[in-house]
């Protein structure tokens, strides 16, 4: 992984948040706390399309996390995604992790008999999905072991993402900020001729990678980081996470063309871009 800064506009004095802490327990472990007790929080973008605080977007997780620890998701349950480089897409993989469980991230490139196989092969229980993608989710869940689909945009057949973030009156002593569990990420590539091949990241490796990155990057809160389609779900995930632990912005491009994601970069004053096979 190879990453490019880019000119940072002049802004007054570079503000850093500590650098003597990380995640707990998973990548968003602590970061709400964080975020509340330095301020300054940056912000979540989707390109063209939504943004959230970074602050929201932690406090997103949380909730969301107890919502799917309520809806009798476990730690180490497999938890897929479905969704185009976005804020969805984002919140889905840490929420999972946050509960404990392992995300397995789709690929929107992947033929429907690979997803199928990679979802039987996972023992996958539930499908996170953003809206126009649901259709493809529900057909999918009928042809695996998946037993809920929850959309983004409450598409029929789906549970509605927002039943995730109710409020309960009691969730015990679950406190996705605290508790301690190997959650972890799964990757997968297709073989010809056989099953896909699957890959897990446990948390340590996650944890790991952010060490390195944080290091290396020294990330403020004038920076903002790009999570783009050519890089690989654990770059884009603990990139997202490094960012935000630092007070720093991430903005989601969902796009292969060049150019316009150039231009993208530079309409949102990013700093920071993953070298992914660019001229």
């Amino acid at each position: 992984m190879r990453v490019d800064r880019l000119p940072r506009a002049a802004s007054g004095p570079v503000v850093r948040s500590p650098r003597d802490s990380a995640p707990i327990g998973s990548l968003t472990g602590g970061l709400l706390d964080r975020l509340r007790r330095f301020g300054g929080s940056g912000s979540v973008i989707d390109h063209q399309g939504a943004r959230m605080s970074g602050a929201e977007f932690a406090a997103t997780v949380q909730r969301a996390a107890i919502g799917m620890s309520r809806r009798g998701l476990h730690p180490n349950d497999v938890v897929a995604v479905l969704a185009p480089v976005s804020t969805a897409r984002l919140v889905s993989v840490h929420t999972a992790m946050a509960v404990g469980c392992v995300a397995l991230p789709l690929e929107l490139t992947s033929d429907i008999d690979t997803l199928i196989r990679v979802l039987v092969d996972t023992d996958a229980r539930m499908i996170l999905v953003t809206g126009e993608l649901a259709p493809l989710a529900v057909e999918l869940a009928e042809r695996s072991r998946v037993r809920q689909v929850v959309s983004f945009d409450g598409a029929p057949e789906t549970t509605p993402f927002a039943e995730l973030l109710r409020p309960a009156p009691h969730h015990g002593a679950y406190d996705p900020a605290h508790c301690l569990f190997d959650s972890g990420l799964l990757d997968y590539a297709a073989v010809p001729g056989a099953p896909p091949r699957v890959i897990r990241h446990p948390h340590r490796e996650l944890a790991a990678h952010f060490r390195r990155l944080d290091a290396e990057l020294r990330l403020s809160r004038d920076d903002t980081v790009v999570l783009e389609n050519g890089m690989t779900e654990l770059d884009r995930c603990v990139l997202a996470s490094v960012a935000l632990w630092n007070g720093a912005s991430v903005l989601a491009l969902p796009t292969d063309d060049e150019a316009a994601a150039r231009a993208a970069v530079r309409s949102h004053r990013a700093t920071v871009r993953v070298a992914s096979g660019r001229p």
